[in-house]
């Protein structure tokens, strides 16, 4: 996956992933200074202190436990830090959410897949791809391999970007790997070869995809 990595983030336009300016632009973070905080609690606070974001009833109430066991000098646990990630994914503050994360590993606080997958999906989403590939990398270094929902975001991601030929490669490897594409999988592809090329390629990459024994879905 480097070389692929490397290419998208040569492909970077704006360095911040939050708020995007454009639907499909490229936004590569990639976050370093927090790694630089003594302890998660400290960090985690200055995380809280600095964010100003708007929570129904429900999600406040995990997001404060968070703060008050940082305020008793506690460090929080897997459950109070991915509530938090989550929050701040909600509330579009994913320089924040990254720090979250980073925090959490740094400290042996080691997110679980959903948590992975649910920012790697947020990333995506805001064309943060390539950042959103180290962070599977990493989870499969942490023991959590990635499914076909994880990969679909990134090929989701990647065909926002208007890179079909890197979204094929990409699902070329993860066949090799043992991985099968969806239809989800495969309606991006055939959306993002209709917006680049036009529809008689994306009919000739629908005959190739059945060829090969795929299932597009056709109604989404």
């Amino acid at each position: 996956m480097s070389t692929l990595l490397n290419s998208v983030l040569s492909m970077s336009a704006n360095p911040s992933p939050e708020p995007p300016r454009k639907p499909l632009g490229f936004v590569s973070y990639i976050p370093t200074g927090f790694l630089h905080f003594s302890s998660v609690n400290k960090g985690v606070a200055r995380v809280l202190a600095s964010t100003h974001i708007t929570l129904s009833p429900k999600d406040s109430a995990f997001t404060i436990t968070g703060s008050s066991l940082v305020n008793e000098g506690r460090k929080p646990n897997v459950a109070h830090s991915t509530q938090l990630l989550y929050d701040l994914c909600k509330a579009n503050r994913l320089k924040k959410a990254i720090r979250v994360i980073e925090l959490m590993v740094c400290s042996g606080i080691i997110p679980d897949a959903s948590a992975y997958t649910y920012l790697v999906n947020q990333l995506c989403k805001r064309g943060n791809v390539g950042y959103a590939m180290q962070l599977v990398e990493k989870m499969e270094d942490h023991g959590y391999p990635s499914n076909t929902v994880t990969y679909n975001a990134l090929v989701r991601g990647l065909c926002m970007l208007g890179s079909l030929n890197q979204s094929l490669q990409f699902v070329e490897r993860l066949m090799q790997k043992g991985l099968a594409p969806n239809a989800f999988t495969y309606s991006f592809l055939l959306e993002a070869a209709y917006k680049e090329r036009g529809a008689d390629e994306a009919v000739k990459l629908l005959d190739e995809i059945i060829a090969k024994g795929g299932e597009p879905n056709l109604n989404r």
